[in-house]
């Protein structure tokens, strides 16, 4: 269903580059970032490479794909945390590129004007939509076809959020019902003649059980040649997630339950990418010095082997072996029995490890090698994905994805020890909301995040 507010947002999307543009200009002459060659060049480079991760991030967040109906707050949040990410990246560039001309004042002044200006702009962007739909601008004017269970909740979203410029005409319906307060405007198969009596229906959803195909295609055919748009709402809806996908094959259209952004083999492969580069840099910078220390610690501390190495479920329910530093006493692993707080298995140094997480930097191999990513579900033993794929919903879709030393349950709260079923489902909402929602901006925002995690402490970290 096209609106008015998709117009409007994409003015909005323009308008926010435009800021972003007269900040950067008035920023640059501000503090003089120099007017030779050289310098005009940088500043093209830098002013693109802004813009670009502006309309990346902004992407990410859905900051432009609702309307006005969406919370005011929520879009002020998502509008500061694209900011955030900005200055991030600015950072990032000027220190890359180790330009003078650039100074902290400069950098501080750009991001204050977007602070100030882009939530002005997004509140006069609300107050608009609000004008333009009290005053008529924009409303489509909708006929619903069946006054079943999925028209009926329809038109109580439509009615309950009117600012998203829909107005409901009336039903047709073969079964009259008292409910609808006298907007039952006929049956079915009168449509014909309400569509040449009423001039102004915008757009027809039809909202009949799938079975009906008679009525559905009579609907079509009696819209054909009316300029009209029209809608199908399928009954099962309710099965399918917000992020569906719809794709054809040979003419015949497939929806999928979710549609997954590493589906596509082009955004794999920068996922991997970022993989070998992170695991490599980690294993050469930090890995390379840090590993014998706490080698030699393990082994001082207690009789065993360094590292501790067990079978876990990673994607697709492939099998592989997950290093780990060993943290326990030697032959007291239980293959299938999870670590507790104050468990008597500990030793003293593994204690430190675990809290500090240190014992899991040995997966950085895992990562160089492939069996496994930077950010991603954490794997498990092989035993609990037998127990907990009967038991858990949606608890396999999470194998869909490479296991990962980190991710968006863990930095949410949910890792360690699992008490009961709801911990763990909680835990897989987690992750198949990453799954639906990936993208290489949401990765970095989990290490981040698990960065922060580990220098405040985690006091599920034991």
């Amino acid at each position: 269903m096209p609106s008015f507010h998709n117009r409007v947002n994409t003015i909005v999307l323009w308008s926010d580059l435009l800021i972003l543009s007269l900040s950067f200009l008035i920023a640059g002459v501000t503090f003089n970032n120099g007017h030779e060659p050289s310098a005009v060049i940088i500043n093209v480079v830098l002013w693109i490479y802004l813009l670009t991760v502006w309309y990346y991030t902004t992407k990410t967040f859905n900051l432009y794909r609702a309307s006005m109906g969406k919370n005011f707050s929520a879009t002020i949040f998502k509008t500061f945390k694209s900011i955030v990410y900005q200055a991030i990246f600015l950072a990032v560039f000027l220190f890359i590129a180790k330009q003078g001309v650039y100074s902290r004042r400069y950098m501080a002044l750009y991001i204050f004007l977007l602070c100030v200006l882009l939530p002005l702009q997004k509140l006069i962007y609300k107050k608009v939509l609000i004008y333009f739909v009290q005053n008529g601008t924009g409303i489509r004017r909708v006929l619903i076809v069946g006054a079943g269970k999925v028209g009926m909740d329809f038109y109580n979203i439509i009615k309950g959020n009117e600012h998203l410029g829909y107005r409901v005409v009336g039903f047709l319906d073969d079964m009259p019902k008292a409910s609808l307060n006298g907007q039952h405007l006929g049956s079915i198969h009168q449509i014909e003649s309400l569509l040449q009596s009423d001039k102004n229906i915008d757009e027809i959803v039809v909202a009949l059980p799938n079975q009906a195909t008679e009525a559905i295609g009579h609907v079509l055919h009696a819209s054909r040649n009316e300029t009209l748009r029209v809608s199908i709402i399928p009954d099962y809806f309710h099965l399918v997630s917000s992020n569906y996908g719809l794709s054809m094959v040979e003419g015949m259209p497939i929806i999928t339950l979710r549609r997954e952004p590493l589906e596509d083999y082009n955004l794999r492969l920068i996922k991997r990418l970022f993989d070998l580069i992170f695991s490599s840099l980690m294993l050469i910078f930090i890995c390379s010095w840090l590993y014998p220390i706490i080698a030699l610690c393990i082994k001082a501390g207690s009789k065993g082997p360094v590292f501790f190495v067990q079978l876990r479920t990673g994607r697709n329910n492939k099998v592989f072996k997950c290093l780990k530093f060993r943290s326990m006493v030697e032959n007291k692993h239980p293959l299938y029995e999870q670590a507790v707080r104050n468990d008597s298995r500990l030793t003293k140094v593994g204690a430190f490890l675990r809290k500090t997480n240190l014992d899991e930097f040995p997966q950085f191999m895992n990562v160089f090698l492939g069996e496994m990513s930077v950010v991603g579900p954490r794997p498990h033993m092989v035993r609990h994905t037998e127990l907990y794929g009967k038991m858990i919903d949606k608890y396999l879709v999470r194998h869909l994805l490479k296991s990962g030393i980190t991710g968006w349950a863990q930095v949410n709260g949910y890792r360690g020890e699992t008490r009961n079923p709801d911990e763990m489902q909680k835990r897989v909402e987690n992750d198949v909301f990453y799954l639906e929602n990936w993208s290489l901006v949401f990765d970095i925002k989990i290490i981040v995040l698990t960065v922060w995690n580990m220098l405040k402490g985690d006091k599920k970290a034991y």
